[in-house]
């Protein structure tokens, strides 16, 4: 009986650890989101960290504080200006890192439901294709 309760520790023990050794292998980090007005749009900027041998697909955002939340893509056209995009979903190369940063690329918060001032702190739902759900928190920061 013994030996049972060793050996379930044990396999136990090495689901967790390999569970926690995913989890560090994809991650979301460096997140800040803009001061907005509550009723105005905001941005949020982070770096997705894919270190596994295996591509994702960021699909989706979810949020509380706005009534919609796009993946939104800005180029600068040969005149200087800048012309945005929204798209559908972004591929995360295995072995990469995305990087979502001003005039670039970044989750647009439309329609704030409650105005966002430095200080304050959001919580998003950033849904991958294989990683699954991620909920991340968001300073809200008055600078780059």
């Amino acid at each position: 009986m013994r030996r049972y309760w060793i050996g379930l520790t044990l396999l136990n023990m090495i689901i967790f650890l390999s569970a926690c050794a995913n989890a560090r292998e994809f991650k979301v980090m460096d997140t800040w989101v803009k001061p907005a007005v509550k009723g105005g749009n905001s941005a949020v900027y982070f770096i997705i960290s894919n270190a596994t041998d295996n591509k994702d697909t960021l699909k989706s955002i979810e949020t509380k504080v706005a009534s919609s939340a796009k993946i939104q893509q800005s180029s600068k056209g040969e005149n200087g200006a800048i012309f945005t995009q929204i798209l559908e979903s972004v591929p995360i190369p295995a072995q990469q890192e995305v990087i979502f940063k001003p005039d670039k690329l970044d989750v647009l918060l439309i329609e704030l439901k409650q105005e966002l001032k430095a200080g304050d702190t959001i919580e998003m739902v950033l849904n991958f294709e294989i990683a699954g759900s991620i909920i991340i928190q968001a300073p809200v920061k008055d600078h780059y």
